[in-house]
């Protein structure tokens, strides 16, 4: 009897093994897409950082010109800290905005983000320090400190 306990209890305890396992997987971010960027009026301004699982890209065009980056930048993104800018999304809250400034029709400029989770996606144009996007705001402050990173010339 206490060999079928034993049995029992061994089963069991592998196959919730499994299945965590097979959670753990499936949020490994390897179709995650972060993107963000700036867009002014006369082309001043027109950038775009891209963050995938392991990845960055900065990209800048000036005058216009998108053919041609006049700055493009690549790099590597650790887990640490992509689990750390992760920690700040919340999906969700995200996903309730709904945002779409148009300050670049007017000579000004508008941020944007984009971030695609397996098959959700989700898309704001915004202007900056607006007081909506209050319950992601740690998510756009570490955003924009990656892109800063990426941007400032060396």
């Amino acid at each position: 009897m206490l060999r079928r306990f034993l049995f029992i209890c061994a089963v069991l305890v592998i196959g919730i093994s499994c299945t965590y396992d097979s959670l753990e997987k499936e949020s490994d971010n390897s179709d995650l897409i972060i993107k963000t960027g700036t867009v002014c009026g006369w082309c001043t301004v027109n950038d775009t950082l891209t963050i995938t699982r392991n990845a960055i890209r900065y990209v800048n065009y000036t005058n216009c010109n998108v053919n041609k980056p006049s700055v493009e930048k690549t790099g590597q993104i650790n887990a640490a800290e992509l689990d750390a800018l992760l920690a700040k999304l919340d999906f969700d809250e995200l996903k309730k905005l709904d945002l779409n400034s148009s300050n670049v029709s007017f000579d000004g400029c508008d941020d944007w983000i984009y971030v695609k989770k397996g098959t959700e996606n989700h898309y704001i144009r915004f202007t900056k320090n607006d007081p909506k996007l209050k319950p992601i705001q740690a998510f756009v402050d570490q955003l924009n400190a990656i892109k800063t990173q990426y941007s400032v010339a060396k």
